[in-house]
């Protein structure tokens, strides 16, 4: 269970959003956090691959990729 404190215009706001979403308050933001969470976890992973790449810089052209695998 999570409690929250939001201003007066700020919950006025969220009323009206999950109204014209035809969702409760409380599912849109789940909703919102979800998505949050989901777009923090993707750019960690994201840094992470490119620190990897970093440690060997090597990058190859889509036609070099294609000529390695020999696919035309």
């Amino acid at each position: 269970m999570l409690s929250i404190r939001l201003n007066t215009q700020a919950e006025k706001e969220l009323k009206e959003i999950a109204k014209f979403e035809g969702i409760s308050v409380s599912e849109y933001v789940r909703r919102i956090i979800n998505e949050k969470l989901e777009d923090m976890y993707d750019i960690k992973l994201a840094d992470e691959a490119y620190a990897e790449h970093m440690k060997d810089p090597v990058s190859y052209s889509h036609d070099e990729v294609k000529n390695m695998f020999g696919i035309d």
